[in-house]
């Protein structure tokens, strides 16, 4: 297991990695068995399906760098415990031409020094308006 300050550093790189576009840098921080999820019930799918093993990984992260720009969003909180961190980010981000205010948890879980798991929390109403998987009622 890793030093708190280690593993709070290894989750800082993966976020500079993931909001610089750098997919090869990201992707040598997961481990081959790696699962990726946002939150959600399966009515949201594909949103919330599980992505598992490296070659699905490096399709999603590629399509998540190309069309959700994450350069407005920084750090709140990381709290370890043990080999689990909790990321807490908030700030703008777009997708397309559509710049919003965000709020992110991640539930990220290590194993021998690389990612194991991590479950995004995002707001998946807002989400599943913005990939037209749901029309949302104009505000009145």
């Amino acid at each position: 297991m890793a030093s708190n300050d280690d593993l709070r550093d290894v989750v800082r790189q993966i976020y500079h990695a993931r909001v610089q576009g750098d997919l090869d840098g990201l992707m040598s921080f997961l481990d081959d068995g790696c699962m990726f999820r946002v939150a959600g019930n399966q009515h949201l799918s594909p949103l919330t399906d599980p992505v598992v093993g490296a070659e699905a990984l490096r399709a999603t992260m590629q399509y998540l760098i190309d069309n959700w720009d994450m350069r407005g969003i920084d750090f709140v909180s990381i709290h370890i415990d043990g080999d689990v961190a909790l990321v807490h980010r908030a700030g703008r981000m777009r997708f397309g031409a559509t710049e919003y205010d965000a709020e992110i948890m991640d539930k990220m879980t290590f194993e021998n020094g690389k990612l194991k798991e991590c479950v995004e929390f995002i707001d998946t109403l807002q989400a599943a308006a913005l990939l037209d998987m749901i029309k949302l009622p104009a505000r009145g």
